[in-house]
């Protein structure tokens, strides 16, 4: 059965040809990881981040409550239960048109998360290890405080198998990092 493309997907690939075209010109979409360059040696797994975004759409970002279960209980009352249709602010601003379901609001990640996430699933040995094993988080709108704070979470966290560069892309900006908190920033125009 062959794998669908996701769009993230091919626009993750798009950008990292762009940003490191030695790395990546050659490199296809595959699944576990998503971009894959056996030449190079290199896999890159995608995921994205918004819960922090779409409560900043919301407005909900004000409100002084980390409780996961209290947050969706302000969106259903605000919002309803059923989807949560807004426009997400991008840096260059644009809007993104977006569709949630409230139903799977735990299965949005804030940058952390995300970067957990996925390394949790690193682990399961489910995923083709590459020599170079990287991860490419889309953002919408994220802050220089949040990428410093995921470079720390990065340096700090060490586990058996990690990905040895993030690259978080919020458009036009994707900062590269690396295990030694390194952030080094690229612009994608």
């Amino acid at each position: 059965m062959p794998i669908m493309e996701r769009p993230d997907e091919r626009e993750a690939l798009e950008i990292l040809r762009k940003i490191e075209p030695e790395k990546y010109q050659e490199a296809i979409l595959l699944d576990k990881p998503d971009i894959q360059n056996p030449t190079q040696n290199i896999g890159v797994e995608v995921t994205q981040s918004l819960k922090e975004s779409v409560l900043k759409a919301l407005s909900i970002d004000e409100i002084n409550v980390h409780n996961d279960k209290q947050i969706l209980e302000i969106i259903k009352e605000r919002y309803g239960n059923d989807v949560l249709r807004i426009n997400l602010p991008l840096p260059d601003n644009t809007k993104k048109k977006v569709a949630i379901s409230i139903a799977n609001w735990h299965s949005l990640f804030n940058l952390i998360e995300a970067y957990d996430n996925k390394v949790e699933k690193l682990q399961s040995g489910n995923y083709k290890l590459y020599k170079e094993n990287n991860l490419f988080i889309f953002v919408f709108g994220e802050d220089e405080k949040s990428i410093e704070q995921l470079a720390k979470h990065i340096y700090r966290k060490k586990v058996g198998r990690q990905y040895d560069f993030v690259y978080v892309y919020s458009q036009p900006t994707v900062y590269m990092i690396d295990r030694q908190m390194n952030i080094v920033v690229k612009k994608t125009f």
